[in-house]
């Protein structure tokens, strides 16, 4: 997962019509996860900012996204959250009926090995979970922003409850505005 230097990707100026939330809803948490993970190197914050900013691409620009470098599609946040839920979740090298299925195009798998090496990390398992709940929150399928609040700092510490809480109503509070947000 190479993001390059974090931060020297553009904000947000516009984001596809399948996005779900608002411009400045999306744009002002993506500038505010950055500051979060920046602050506490949590995992979950990283897989959230890299699935907002991953919306950034130019038009037909391939840009580093939660899973992988590729354009910000629709069917592609889909299979993208799908894929990040099972590995999150720890779960088992899908079979080929379960791919298939989903319709991700045997060059999009992950091989056998490269699963197994994402699901036995707990770190990949964390920053995955930030993936499934910013995929979800685009596409709809989540409408709370305040699950993108991380519970695991980088050194795999629990993130004191009291500190989340305020995470979790910045979030809402970003989702909510209609003003830009600062990165502080």
């Amino acid at each position: 997962m190479a993001f390059g230097k974090l931060g020297d990707m553009a904000r947000l100026h516009s984001v596809p019509e399948w996005v779900c939330p608002p411009l400045r809803a999306v744009a002002n948490i993506e500038l505010f996860l950055l500051a979060e993970y920046r602050r506490t190197r949590a995992p979950q914050a990283l897989g959230s900012w890299v699935s907002l900013s991953w919306l950034g691409a130019g038009a037909g620009e391939r840009t580093p996204g939660p899973l992988g470098e590729g354009l910000p599609s629709e069917a592609v946040a889909w299979s993208s959250m799908l894929v990040a839920d099972a590995l999150a979740e720890g779960e088992p090298y899908p079979p080929s009926e379960w791919w298939a299925a989903h319709e991700i195009a045997p060059a999009d798998r992950f091989t056998s090995e490269a699963w197994e090496l994402r699901a036995s990390d707990s770190y990949v398992r964390h920053y995955m979970h930030g993936a499934v709940v910013a995929l979800g929150w685009l596409l709809g399928d989540l409408t709370d922003p305040r699950l993108m609040a991380p519970v695991f700092n980088g050194v795999a510490t629990r993130i004191p409850a009291a500190e989340r809480e305020l995470c979790r109503a910045r979030l809402w509070a970003l989702s909510e505005s209609t003003q830009p947000a600062t990165a502080g």
